[in-house]
């Protein structure tokens, strides 16, 4: 089979896409499998550099555009299967929309779209074109996930009573804090879709419904504790502005999901917590599932300070204290970002998140919003 010829808009020489989606492309396990052929970036020079860096690797000239009048001109480009969109979130519709229009299969990062009606604009233009759509929550091909779900649906803990989970996002990250990097701005604006619900919240939600199944109701509560937050640059030094801060740091939420197919009503019970230094003893990421036989306990590595974006690496499991091995395979080296092409790449037997499980999970991240902003529940099913 033809390699997908891909075409990748917001690959730079450096950033997201340069350092974690395609890398992998070029493991042996994939590089039958893709062919980077073309790139767009903000400008032309960018766009140039990146040409050359990745020429190199690709062992052929790459097609470079920049500007968003590349955005149609790299969709229309008729040696391209594929295109994906790795831009920040506010960005993800315009950006979109001229390859859909193309009649191009898509890769678009978490989240689709910046909210629940961008999201399901995106996945009906989608379905009206008849094509294909990978979503970049990379948790999904985990190893963690997958050694989970074993666990949980060979009956391991027995019927899945409940599942709570804590939550860290350390200061470093510069996002949802006193302190924002400039580059990311944008996400201190609540309506710009880039928040602690929609980014690590939504990232985990999707591995765990994959794991006990889909939410019923939710109930959430939200504070900012930080009203105005200090921008600094990529070396961490105050640029002397500061903005206005909408996004909550932090997020308590509570629900049932429907314990699919061997239980029912599990109750869940999560906070994400925000502004947090890094110091020791310090507890950023636990999670428990407890069945009326056992309990499953997920938490990192030591000394593994991204925090609670688990899409990014594995977790370490304890079944009723003991830890449990993964269990990994030889696809396991390609990461979970690797894993995602791979899936993809299998086309219907593949497991990846496609946008009908965006939707799916943006319906629970825009139920939470309402349900913090009305002061009450909101029932899904």
């Amino acid at each position: 089979m033809a390699p997908i010829r891909l075409g990748i808009i917001g690959l730079s020489t450096t950033g997201w896409a340069a350092e974690a989606l395609v890398p992998p492309l070029f493991d042996p396990l994939l590089k039958d499998k893709y062919d980077l052929v073309a790139l767009c970036t903000t400008n032309k020079e960018s766009a140039s550099a990146a040409g050359e860096k990745y020429k190199k690797l690709a062992g052929h000239e790459i097609k470079t555009y920049y500007g968003e009048e590349g955005y149609a001109k790299i969709a229309n480009n008729p040696d391209v299967d594929l295109i994906a969109v790795s831009v920040k979130i506010p960005d993800h519709l315009k950006t979109i929309a001229p390859a859909i229009e193309a009649g191009k299969d898509i890769f678009v990062e978490w989240t689709p779209g910046a909210n629940l009606q961008q999201t399901e604009q995106i996945a009906e233009f989608i379905k009206k074109k008849n094509l294909r759509c990978l979503v970049g929550a990379q948790v999904k091909p985990s190893a963690t996930i997958r050694k989970l779900k074993e666990l949980v649906h060979s009956g391991a803990i027995g019927r899945v009573l409940s599942t709570s989970i804590i939550m860290g996002v350390g200061v470093g990250a510069k996002l949802w804090g006193p302190r924002i990097w400039k580059s990311v701005q944008y996400a201190a604006d609540i309506n710009n879709g880039a928040t602690a619900l929609t980014i690590p919240i939504g990232h985990l939600l999707v591995g765990l419904t994959d794991v006990l199944g889909d939410f019923k109701e939710v109930t959430t509560t939200t504070a900012i504790q930080y009203p105005e937050a200090e921008v600094v640059d990529w070396s961490n030094q105050p640029t002397g502005e500061k903005i206005h801060n909408t996004s909550p740091e932090q997020t308590a939420l509570t629900g049932i999901v429907s314990g699919r197919p061997y239980s029912s009503d599990v109750f869940l019970n999560l906070h994400c917590r925000g502004g947090l230094s890094d110091v020791k003893g310090r507890t950023i990421f636990r999670w428990i599932i407890d069945g009326e036989e056992g309990t499953i306990e997920l938490t990192e590595h030591e000394g593994d300070t991204r925090g609670s974006l688990i899409m990014q690496r594995d977790l370490k499991i304890r079944l009723n204290g003991e830890e449990v091995p993964l269990d990994k395979v030889e696809v396991d080296k390609l990461g979970n970002e690797g894993k995602q092409w791979l899936e993809f790449a299998k086309g219907d037997n593949g497991h990846y998140t496609t946008i009908d499980d965006a939707v799916r999970i943006h319906r629970v991240l825009d139920a939470a919003l309402r349900s913090s902003q009305e002061g009450k529940k909101v029932v899904l099913v």
